[in-house]
């Protein structure tokens, strides 16, 4: 299929590299308002560039469109390139509330079309596992979830759109906290039914946005607990699932966060546990899955993982977060 790229900056440059291992697809054009990184990427790839993004959406031989901007401009082009009549893959969280999100749900029901939200996390091999794991019945029935994610940001991060509010819609609870968010409601398959948060900007000055997110939430009978992070100095992701018979612990994403591994402990009543180590020592193709997926929900919608519906939910949980914050 033919493939247009709005947003060119690193993850665009990502999806583009995963594209490269789909001799079917082929990237037609690029699009960023900063035209160096849009002229620089479309010489990689051999296309066209340009700063419009409409060209993108009205091109009528581009079937997909990746966008892959500042989280402010998400929704409006996601909305642009749906109405458009392409299948769009964008980058989490889709957008900076429910409003806007759900006006691209909609179309893209409507019309058909399959709206994607760019959850890679899913497609890392530990994760795949340990999902495996949990809808077999390894562990037996959920008990609990708890994770902690984060990295200790670059010099000047508070200078970075991600700290103003207006371009980015929150802090890090939005930033990597939407990752978190959308495993556990996979893993778990519920609903959120309570939800509480301590939010705050720890180290760097940005309130009323916050670098630091502790949340509990309550998944039906299951419990779940994250803390996302810019002042964790050292990378570090952590997740684990609990279950009455066992428990996984996945720790690390490869690169900067350290070799993946996971740990499946079998629970002996009265004994120390049995543990099976898996480690993960291959690149990162979790961008390649993830396309893949894409890919076969076109065919078969009901492959889809992290539709816009979704990434929806996810975005309202952050809401109720944000507005109980500042009520």
């Amino acid at each position: 299929m033919n493939v247009g790229i709005i947003g060119a900056g690193l993850i665009g440059n990502k999806r583009a590299v995963a594209l490269a291992n789909f001799k079917n697809d082929r990237i037609l054009a690029v699009a960023d308002i900063d035209e160096q990184k849009a002229r620089s990427l479309a010489k990689i790839l051999g296309c066209e560039h340009t700063t419009d993004s409409k060209k993108i959406a009205t091109n009528r031989e581009i079937d997909i469109v990746i966008v892959s901007t500042i989280n402010k401009y998400l929704a409006p082009l996601c909305l642009q390139a749906l109405k458009a009549g392409k299948h769009v893959l964008c980058e989490k969280p889709l957008g900076v509330n429910t409003k806007e999100i759900a006006k691209c749900v909609a179309v893209a029901k409507r019309k058909k079309l399959i709206y994607k939200a760019g959850y890679n996390h899913r497609f890392h091999p530990a994760i795949i596992k340990a999902h495996e794991l949990v809808d077999s019945g390894s562990i037996g029935k959920l008990m609990f979830i708890k994770s902690s994610y984060g990295h200790g940001a670059r010099p000047n991060y508070h200078k970075e759109w991600r700290a103003k509010k207006s371009l980015s819609g929150g802090g890090e609870l939005l930033d990597q906290g939407c990752h978190v968010l959308d495993l556990m409601l996979w893993f778990s398959k519920k609903k959120v039914t309570q939800v509480q948060a301590s939010l705050g900007a720890k180290f760097w000055p940005i309130s009323p946005l916050e670098d630091n997110a502790f949340v509990l939430l309550e998944l039906g009978d299951a419990s779940a607990s994250f803390h996302t992070s810019w002042t964790q100095w050292k990378n570090e992701f952590v997740f684990e699932v609990y279950g009455k018979d066992g428990y996984l612990k996945v720790n690390g994403l490869g690169g900067s966060y350290g070799k993946e591994t996971l740990i499946f402990g079998k629970r002996i009543p009265g004994k120390v546990p049995i543990e099976k180590r898996y480690e993960f020592d291959g690149p990162d193709e979790s961008w390649i899955q993830e396309w893949k997926n894409f890919k076969q929900a076109i065919k078969d919608p009901k492959k889809l993982l992290s539709p816009g519906s979704e990434s929806l939910e996810i975005i309202g949980i952050i809401e109720k977060i944000y507005t109980s914050k500042t009520s």
